[in-house]
């Protein structure tokens, strides 16, 4: 959570470098943007505490509950409505997202990690929230301002962590102490690329809805699948995943619902 929080802070120097225009935006502007920054890095924690409890190939494939909660928050907020295709391919998600998340390990018994779709749901619908109101901005103002006030709320979220939640300070204090280069240049790299990942996304949905761009990111659920399974044949040390035959016919099952369920949602919202 703290690495989370610290990187965005490395970038906001650079996008002054190229775009000292930042600043220009309004006071009222400049703080709702940064409080949508922390909404990210906060969205990130349900995500983590999930990753805990369940493998990746499980937890990663509920994020396409986002476009779903993007459609319901549009109703709320916006006064959409949804007709009967898209309601249906919502159906087929949260078919999809309750498959992956069934424990089929004990014969004849069939157990909902109701704790894992619950942490999914809340990280869900704030990722759902934050690309909402960064679109908003970024329309209003400009791509690169709201990029920096976000980043901005970054810090602050993390000084907020450093100070008030002594728990994590003191885990951050020592691992940092004991595993100082395995620390800074794994994180390291995880967030580089963590941060490439949501300017594009970001950027994308300027381009198009972005319940269109939810079409490729369908495919995220795909390629942690595919991840897990090599490293579980070819680095079982970095990551281990069960590929029993049920757990992968479940877990292609359901991928692919949730999949057919986002391509559907997407096609018909353009």
């Amino acid at each position: 959570m703290v690495f989370s929080s610290i990187i965005g802070v490395f970038l906001l120097p650079v996008i002054f470098f190229f775009h000292p225009y930042v600043f220009t935006v309004s006071p009222i502007s400049a703080v709702l943007i940064s409080i949508n920054g922390m909404l990210y890095v906060l969205a990130v924690l349900p995500y983590f505490y999930a990753l805990e409890r369940d493998e990746a190939s499980v937890v990663v494939p509920l994020f396409q509950m986002i476009p779903v909660l993007s459609y319901l928050l549009g109703i709320a907020i916006l006064g959409e409505t949804l007709t009967l295709n898209q309601i249906f391919a919502s159906l087929l998600i949260i078919i999809g997202a309750i498959g992956i998340s069934l424990d089929l390990t004990e014969k004849r018994k069939i157990k909902l990690k109701k704790d894992v779709l619950g942490l999914m749901f809340i990280s869900s619908l704030l990722f759902a929230l934050n690309f909402l109101f960064f679109k908003h901005f970024a329309l209003r103002e400009s791509f690169w301002v709201t990029a920096f006030w976000e980043y901005v709320g970054f810090g602050i979220f993390a000084i907020f962590l450093m100070l008030f939640v002594k728990p994590y300070r003191n885990q951050f204090i020592e691992v940092f102490r004991r595993n100082r280069v395995i620390v800074l240049s794994t994180n390291g790299i995880n967030e580089i690329i963590n941060i490439i990942a949501k300017i594009s996304f970001n950027f994308a949905s300027l381009l198009a809805p972005v319940t269109l761009i939810w079409v490729v990111n369908g495919l995220q659920p795909m390629f942690v699948f595919i991840y897990g399974v090599l490293f579980t044949l070819f680095w079982p040390k970095f990551s281990e995943e069960n590929i029993s035959k049920t757990n992968l016919a479940q877990k292609v099952i359901s991928i692919a619902v949730i999949t057919v369920g986002v391509y559907l949602l997407s096609s018909n919202s353009s």
